[in-house]
């Protein structure tokens, strides 16, 4: 069907205000991306903050969702690792678009090679105009480079040149597939990890993680967010820069450090699956994801 889809995959949504902006927002990139679009039988119902709906009920939403062209998350949250076991048997998948704990569904798609998937904009959530125009290029298969100029406040942490397919989450969440079998294959990748009220700390534990289940095996470079937390009082220990710094020479990897994606007020749209190129320099960086055919036309996935 030429028509995008919205749902809950797990936390519901909690007021009207949130549906209404949600409705919204849906409906905005629908119309930019040239497609009607649906809204599931829930999206309206209510609940308490931090709550999903049995997992029954959300597979079977899902599969009655499949027919659309794309699949649009309102929101994250705990729940979309219920979804696993039972996504559908298809060589063919929708256009995924969302982020947080959506990391385990394009998870999903690049072991299930089901194309290309967009971690990015969610309505319920930052979605301003960045956000949704880094999302409908992406959807249209047009290149997109973010650099020095775009984003001055991204720092390189160590230099080098890597090229690969690019996969983006949210580090807790893709730690917690460490060791399952939907860990992702990231040999030959650029990771692009972010989060959200993750101390230091925290974030070196996920790492820590992720490297000592051989996710991190073959990584070929790393792109770390703003990862926003509080640190505690009188904290002495390293700051994100040089956590960051520590990571891309341990693995030997360009890094750089600060990209807004993920959970921040406007997101950059990135996509999973598709070849990128960074460069990390003393003068500069720049993160360049290709050209490719539109992620809308059936069977032209790349």
């Amino acid at each position: 069907m030429t028509s995008l889809a919205c749902w809950c995959p797990a936390f519901a949504l909690t007021d009207t205000a949130q549906v209404a902006q949600v409705r919204q927002r849906a409906a905005q990139l629908a119309t930019a991306l040239g497609l009607g679009w649906v809204e599931a039988q829930t999206l309206g119902n209510l609940s308490p903050p931090s709550t999903w709906r049995p997992s029954v009920e959300r597979v079977a939403e899902l599969q009655a969702l499949w027919q659309h062209r794309v699949l649009l998350a309102a929101r994250g949250g705990h729940g979309c690792v219920h979804l696993l076991s039972d996504l559908p048997k298809s060589s063919v998948a929708p256009l995924l678009i969302g982020y947080s704990d959506l990391t385990v569904l394009h998870a999903a798609w690049w072991n299930r090679a089901w194309g290309e998937s967009l971690y990015g904009y969610m309505p319920a959530a930052g979605s301003g105009e960045r956000a949704l125009a880094t999302t409908v290029a992406l959807a249209r298969g047009e290149a997109q480079r973010s650099d020095s100029a775009s984003d001055p406040t991204v720092l390189v942490a160590n230099p080098g040149e890597a090229t690969g397919r690019l996969f983006a989450g949210c580090l807790s969440v893709l730690a917690g597939l460490c060791g399952s079998s939907e860990q992702p294959n990231l040999r030959e990748a650029i990771l692009a990890i972010e989060d959200i009220d993750e101390r230091v700390y925290r974030v070196d534990r996920n790492l820590e993680q992720c490297w000592r289940s051989g996710l991190l095996k073959g990584v070929t470079g790393l792109v770390f967010g703003r990862f926003p937390a509080t640190e505690p009082t009188n904290y002495g220990g390293p700051d994100l820069v040089a956590l960051a710094t520590h990571w891309g020479q341990r693995m030997g990897v360009p890094t750089v450090v600060g990209l807004p994606f993920g959970h921040e007020p406007d997101p950059l749209t990135l996509a999973c699956g598709r070849m990128s190129t960074l460069t990390a320099t003393a003068t500069g960086w720049s993160l360049t994801q290709a050209k490719v055919p539109s992620l809308l036309i059936p069977g032209r996935r790349s």
